[in-house]
């Protein structure tokens, strides 16, 4: 068994996984060329499996741009972490009615829970209070732009091009400003583009990055731990953790969706490569939590998955002692990182396996054989909502290993 790493070097992994990862590796380590590494027949099934971390290779400069880039990333969530913006959230907050709504919901939760006859509800007040939180955001308090109303007229804006900030503009945090233009008066509405959370909470009015942004922070000035979720694809959202469930929820402020991880794809149609949790805690490619089918996996063609899981260590290893300088604290945050591994990876071979059943179902139909599935069988692979608790396992007659059947438990 490896032994427990108090300090602040790499977290340890279990031999038995080091050893079938280290197989796979050599499995893939003939595979000369790029194409070859990167065949979307191998990816989805490598996405099931252990992998050993390695760094980019000297030659490699694809990967080291990307991963500079993550790391780049990475310092963004580490902005909430300002006492002072989280006291100038905290005071946006209405945290009276939230906790009020809190509470009614627990007691229906738990009303609930008794009537089916179970011992605990699905949710606690932690859970309650960042889906009230969630509500008054996205209803009362932030407000999505397409194209900016008219200040003199209130009249609709066609968007004419973009242009630099002004000084102060670019000294509150705007990166670029979209311009536009009055379709009734003539006049011209400046959009800035803000990138400070700090910036977007006084605006109050932005786009789906802008929404995660601060709804991220606002709930960090809950003390709620939270991650800023940034997917390749052009699209960000949070996720917090429940101490209830002992798993990552997913949030989407700009949508206001609560627990639904394969909406994306599953409502939208949206395809996907990269899907990285970023908070003061590290890193974490979430990517098999939301492309709940292969077919919505696109190429993986940034860098291995060897490097880059070793990016996701590295950032961790980079944020995590600042912010969890005890060995017992660094200790409880690596078995949760063990135990998502594990849920992660369960979870995309139950997808997997449906997926090669529901294909094989449709050519046996094709071929005038057994029917093929019906919408039910499907749904149970979508998972309205999809939760990723590995205690239910999509489909569910799929067999998932319970954690402690792959992993032990690390003693101090």
């Amino acid at each position: 068994m490896a032994g427990n790493n108090s300090g602040g070097g790499s977290y340890p992994l279990d031999d038995h996984v080091k050893s079938v990862a280290r197989d796979l590796q050599h499995r893939f380590a003939q595979m000369s060329n790029r194409d070859q590494k990167f065949d979307l027949h191998v990816i989805p099934d490598l996405l099931s499996q252990p992998v050993v971390p390695e760094p980019p290779a000297q030659d490699d400069k694809e990967a080291q741009n990307f991963e500079k880039y993550l790391i780049a990333m990475s310092h963004i969530p580490l902005n909430y972490e300002n006492p002072g913006l989280l006291d100038e959230a905290l005071q946006q907050i209405p945290l009276d009615r939230l906790s009020q709504e809190a509470e009614e919901e627990v007691e229906l939760f738990q009303a609930k829970a008794a009537s089916l006859g179970r011992s605990r509800p699905e949710w606690s007040h932690q859970e309650c209070m960042v889906r009230a939180l969630l509500r008054w955001f996205r209803r009362s308090f932030f407000t999505f732009v397409n194209n900016p109303p008219c200040s003199e007229c209130l009249s609709p804006t066609n968007k004419i091009r973009n242009v630099a900030p002004t000084p102060e503009e670019r000294a509150h945090s705007a990166t670029w400003v979209e311009l536009y233009a009055c379709v009734t008066c003539g006049a011209y509405e400046r959009f800035p583009r803000y990138t400070e959370a700090w910036q977007l909470l006084r605006v109050k009015r932005g786009r789906a990055g802008d929404f995660a942004n601060v709804f991220t922070m606002l709930c960090r000035a809950l003390d709620i731990r939270a991650r800023w979720v940034w997917c390749q694809e052009d699209y960000l959202w949070t996720e917090i953790y429940s101490e209830h469930q002992q798993r990552w929820v997913h949030v989407d402020s700009c949508e206001e969706a609560w627990d639904m991880p394969h909406m994306y794809y599953k409502n939208w149609g949206k395809k996907m490569s990269y899907v990285i949790a970023f908070s003061r805690e590290g890193a974490v490619d979430v990517t098999r939590r939301y492309v709940g089918s292969p077919d919505a996996l696109l190429p993986r063609t940034r860098c291995s998955e060897g490097v880059l899981k070793f990016i996701m260590e590295e950032i961790t290893n980079l944020h995590r002692p600042k912010y969890a300088p005890d060995g017992e604290t660094r200790l409880r945050l690596y078995r949760e990182d063990v135990a998502e591994d594990v849920q992660l990876r369960s979870l995309w071979s139950a997808t997997l396996e449906q997926s090669r059943r529901l294909k094989a179902a449709a050519a046996a139909a094709a071929r005038g054989g057994r029917s093929s599935p019906d919408n039910k069988s499907s749904a149970n692979m979508m998972g309205s909502p999809a939760t990723g608790d590995i205690k239910r396992p999509i489909p569910e007659d799929a067999p998932v290993p319970d954690v402690p059947s792959l992993w032990p438990t690390y003693g101090p």
